[in-house]
């Protein structure tokens, strides 16, 4: 079993330690925020991140983690060739959009363009993904079942309350740590706004997690089928790509209806956070996001 890199210590089997850690790594985020090229500096470092999120979610053999972690170069090596110069150019078109009101309409409109940069991803990630996943075994199979069993009582224990008022507060704490990134500090009646919109919209952490854990239990049950029919790493791709778009573009009519009722609802709750900033908070944004969009042309740029 290949255990995960000795010099990053945080293991779902010592939560204490994994939360501390990524309290680290959020303290870190937050200071890069303030130096020049965060974006240039976070992104080379993603690929080691997601290699070794994955190994601590399967517990790769030594063959397994190699596959893997070439898979996951090739991807980032795609990634920054095709879609950096898309993201840059919606980091533009946000740093616009943040300087004045904002209506439902044009926030979906965005919405819209970044889940066709998510779905071309998954595509490209799909098949490379499948390549690994055919070398699966039972280890990886229980490993997987454990890591998802850690990453909800995580979940549950930081997002979800009995209480809705409670759990509106969660959720407005969560916003405004990444908020503040881009708009910087907010105000005590921004806050109470927001959670009195959180409480109305058609969704929340636990249907969120409910939308994970059917994810779970897909993927799951895909890793069972790929040595019982014998899936070919591009069946097993496929699949994969599949249900990742179940998830965040579903087709099957009921899902397909609800989610357009969750994504009409975001938009206006969004809209609604732009048109409550400050002309502050606005601008701080635009400078922010147009910081980020030169980063994301470096990125491009440098392969």
């Amino acid at each position: 079993m290949r255990e995960p890199s000795s010099d990053l210590l945080l293991t779902p089997s010592n939560p204490a330690l994994r939360r501390r850690g990524r309290v680290v790594a959020a303290v870190s985020v937050a200071v890069l925020l303030t130096a020049c090229n965060l974006l240039q500096t976070v992104y080379n470092q993603a690929p080691r991140y997601v290699q070794w999120r994955t190994n601590v979610a399967h517990h790769f053999t030594d063959d397994q983690y190699e596959l893997a972690q070439g898979a996951i170069r090739r991807w980032f090596q795609w990634q920054r060739a095709e879609q950096m110069p898309q993201v840059a150019e919606l980091l533009r078109l946000a740093a616009l959009d943040v300087k004045g009101p904002i209506t439902p309409a044009l926030a979906c409109e965005r919405r819209e363009a970044y889940l066709q940069v998510a779905k071309a991803a998954v595509a490209e990630a799909a098949p490379l993904a499948g390549a690994v996943m055919v070398q699966l075994g039972p280890r990886q199979r229980q490993r997987v079942a454990e890591f998802f069993d850690d990453t909800n009582d995580e979940f549950r224990d930081r997002y979800i309350d009995p209480d809705p008022q409670k759990q509106a507060q969660l959720a407005v704490k969560f916003m405004e740590k990444w908020g503040s990134l881009v708009y910087g500090d907010f105000t005590e009646p921004q806050r109470t706004q927001w959670a009195r919109e959180v409480q109305a919209l058609p969704f929340n952490a636990s249907t969120i997690l409910q939308e994970f854990q059917r994810f779970q239990r897909g993927y799951q049950q895909l890793l069972k089928d790929v040595p019982e029919q014998k899936l070919s790493p591009a069946q097993a791709g496929a699949r994969l790509q599949a249900l990742v778009l179940d998830g965040i573009d579903p087709q099957e009519p009921l899902r397909k209806a609800q989610m357009q009722r969750w994504v009409q609802a975001g938009c206006g709750f969004a809209a609604s956070l732009q048109n409550q900033t400050t002309a502050a908070q606005r601008e701080r944004a635009s400078r922010q996001l147009f910081g980020w969009q030169a980063d994301v042309v470096e990125i491009a740029s440098s392969r």
